[in-house]
């Protein structure tokens, strides 16, 4: 059901919002959103479902920086279809794909939206509206924490949460940095990483395996708590361990210090340069994003309980399928 109310006269769109903090999504009709200077208007084919969407979701402390109705989303992959005064680097037709506004609000779960004009970039020719609306959030994670962690090439790298939307891109970006990698993941996972390029693969519930692995010049860990403290062990001293969820381990600090290692608590930047860098990795086929489910914008409460319940591996993709955007 779609619910909402319009501005007489204004341009509408379908988005998938939150009413109140915590609710469950809901489909409205809300007015289309139009691009002030420097930005451009993007009609969304394709998003993705990242972990923190759930958190915003849910308040969590970004209540400062969020307001209700608020919609979720900031992977996008569309075509440009407005462009405001004075972009110069973009054009109506354009086909593009970019981490929007983050960490404010972008609202990409949404026919359309906007966003400066200089966080998009030409998407990579070979890949689909879905698999570049799926790559920029985590493409980008994987990228910068590489370079948090200094991998470069003959590092030997430990990725925790491999199987995930970041970890199995961060396994083939370092391996195409010419880094030697070894993926922490289920069993079930192992022959998907070993084909994405993965070294080797370790069950990561085996406390035992992980430490038989050795020791390792860099670790991107995707997963905190126990198991990313348990890791710090496994850095070389002198090394570096990438966190992303330094917020679950209080002591990180600490625990580099006493082991005489690097520490970088990540957080994702919007990174033109960075996005045509991943764009070349796709077309270059040296990168693919595994998506292991989509989902109609419709279904976008659907899409985020696959990502919160671990169904699968890779990414989540939610597409926009309507009569007017299938006519493209």
């Amino acid at each position: 059901m779609i619910v909402g109310a319009r501005r007489p006269g204004a341009m509408t769109m379908r988005a998938a919002q939150h009413v109140d903090w915590g609710s469950p999504l809901r489909i409205a009709r809300v007015d289309r959103p139009e691009p002030m200077a420097g930005e451009v208007g993007i009609r969304v084919r394709a998003t993705s479902v990242n972990p923190i969407d759930m958190h915003t979701g849910r308040k969590a402390g970004y209540e400062q920086s969020m307001r209700l109705p608020f919609v979720p989303g900031w992977d996008v992959a569309g075509v440009v279809d407005a462009v405001g005064y004075g972009v110069t680097r973009h054009a109506v037709g354009d086909r593009v794909f970019g981490l929007a506004w983050f960490p404010y609000p972008a609202g990409t779960y949404a026919e359309y939206m906007t966003v400066p004009a200089h966080q998009v970039v030409a998407m990579p020719a070979s890949a689909s509206f879905t698999e570049a609306g799926c790559l920029p959030m985590t493409a980008l994670t994987a990228g910068q924490m590489l370079d948090a962690a200094h991998v470069e090439p003959g590092a030997r790298v430990l990725v925790s949460g491999a199987s995930g939307g970041v970890g199995h891109l961060a396994v083939q970006i370092a391996t195409a940095r010419g880094a030697k990698v070894v993926a922490l993941a289920r069993p079930g996972h192992h022959a998907t990483l070993l084909a994405l390029g993965a070294h080797t693969c370790v069950d990561y519930t085996e406390p035992e395996q992980i430490a038989s692995a050795g020791r390792f010049d860099a670790v991107i860990d995707l997963v905190g708590g126990e198991l990313g403290r348990s890791l710090f062990d496994r850095v070389t001293p002198g090394g570096s361990i990438a966190l992303a969820t330094a917020w679950s381990i209080p002591t990180y600090t600490a625990d580099a210090a006493d082991r005489g290692i690097h520490v970088a608590s990540c957080l994702v930047e919007p990174d033109p340069q960075g996005l045509t860098a991943i764009a070349s990795l796709v077309d270059a086929g040296r990168l693919r994003v595994v998506i292991g489910a989509e989902y109609d914008l419709t279904r976008a409460a659907e899409a985020q309980q696959w990502v919160s319940d671990r169904r699968g591996f890779g990414k989540v993709a939610i597409v926009m399928h309507t009569e007017e955007l299938d006519r493209d």
